[in-house]
Formats: C-alpha cells, structure tokens, sequence
C-alpha cells in the first residue's frame, strides 16, 4: 500500500512540474511573440526615421534627436531585459526538467 501511495504522489508531482513546463513553454512563446511585434514596431519607426528626419533642421532637429538617442536606449534595455527573461525560463524548465528525471 505505501508502495502505492509513493507511485501516485511521484506521478502527481511529474504531471505538476509538466504543467508547469507547458507553462513556461507558453509564457517564453509570448515573450518572443512580444518581441517579433516590438521589432516590427522599432524596424517602422526606423523606416520613417529614414526617410524624413533628414530634412529636419534646426530645433526640431535637436528635439527630435534628443528623443531618438532616449529611444534607442529603451529599446536596448528592452532586448536585454528580454534575453534574461527568456535565459531565466529556459533554466527554470530545465530545473523542472531535472526534477522530473529524479523522480524516475
């Protein structure tokens, strides 16, 4: 009977650190899915960058450039904080991973 009980509490915690992978696996999918639109957005503001703020001058030059610097600074953050995120789930499901094959 105790053999039993240890079987399902095993099985029960496989099927659990499973969820949580498909989970992970889910959440990493939409943080790359975030990430394909925000360069998209980023590769669309580039393209309009390119093509009239070289007629700019003046003030507007300068706010704008400004702006621009500010912006690229953001958007590196945003992919260096993405890189983490996705590095971290990644170790988080091979952890779970571990522990699914510890308890074979």
């Amino acid at each position: 009977m105790a053999a039993l009980l240890e079987s399902a509490e095993k099985e029960l915690r496989r099927w659990a650190y499973e969820m949580m992978i498909d989970c992970l696996q889910s959440y990493q999918g939409q943080v790359k899915e975030a990430m394909e639109e925000f360069q998209h957005g980023a590769r669309s503001f580039y393209r309009a960058n390119d093509e009239y703020v070289p007629h700019w001058q003046g003030e507007s030059r300068e706010a704008y450039e400004l702006v621009y610097g500010d912006l690229r600074q953001i958007e590196a953050r945003i992919y260096a904080i993405a890189d983490d995120l996705l590095h971290e789930i990644s170790r988080e499901i091979a952890r779970l991973r571990r522990k699914i094959e510890e308890l074979q």
